[in-house]
């Protein structure tokens, strides 16, 4: 699969990405950090700044926010911001997190100038933890065209709770309960921002995707769960 995302994979200039630095996780492929630096190289790397604009303290959930500038030999410049802390990095960083919003930072401002969509491994973080470890339901996206209105009617499948309309438990049964999804987790911010970076490269707007999760889920995007995020997420990929 990571040779077929390869060949589609649009590059600037002729130069290809090395498939080594392509990784299949769970069927969805994933670019590492030092593939993007490599074909930065490729095509022509004049500089690469990197400014701490937070560092992370107990005041801010030890947040650590870098702002990246990437400037090519042609004189193009690339400018991307990103952020990290103990709840959306491996357990294995997590004492390093200003580190890893300067990866992250730096990894999306050369996914801008490489002309590369598909998501880098680093800029997610724990891969389990943004696009989970189960299938999730597929969910209905609306064309890249069409308005969303929040004044239409919930569809059947939304995980919304209705008031006064809990399924019951039945004993001995496995089956999951959609209604049950809004009870875990809280949407983490590498999940956030998976969906505003992936369906702004997909083509759709910020409106038309948060007005498709209110439509969809019944809420606004801080308010999914992880679980339904996941799923939103997957199905944005697969659009």
């Amino acid at each position: 699969m990571a040779e077929e995302a390869l060949k589609m994979m649009p590059n600037r200039n002729g130069h290809s990405i090395d498939p080594r630095f392509i990784k299949n996780l769970k069927g969805k492929d994933f670019v590492l950090y030092s593939g993007l630096l490599d074909l930065g190289h490729q095509i022509g790397i004049q500089s690469i700044h990197v400014k701490a604009i937070q560092y992370p303290t107990k005041d801010n959930g030890n947040e650590g926010i870098c702002k990246a500038i990437i400037t090519s030999v042609d004189g193009r410049i690339f400018t991307e911001v990103g952020d990290a802390n103990p709840k959306n990095v491996n357990a294995q960083v997590s004492a390093h997190v200003l580190r890893m919003a300067a990866t992250r930072a730096k990894a999306r401002a050369l996914r801008d100038m490489t002309n590369i969509g598909m998501t880098c491994i680093e800029e997610l973080g724990d891969i389990e933890t943004v696009i989970g470890t189960e299938d999730p339901k597929v969910i209905p996206m609306k064309p890249k065209n069409q308005r969303s209105s929040n004044d239409s009617p919930k569809p059947e499948n939304s995980t919304a709770k209705a008031p006064g309309n809990h399924p019951k438990k039945t004993q001995g049964t496995t089956e999951a309960n959609p209604a049950t999804e809004a009870s875990d987790a809280k949407i983490s911010t590498a999940q956030r921002n998976a969906i505003l970076s992936i369906s702004k490269r997909k083509g759709y707007t910020e409106e038309s995707i948060i007005n498709q999760i209110k439509e969809i889920f019944g809420t606004e995007i801080i308010n999914l769960s992880a679980t339904q995020a996941s799923s939103f997420i997957k199905n944005l990929q697969a659009a």
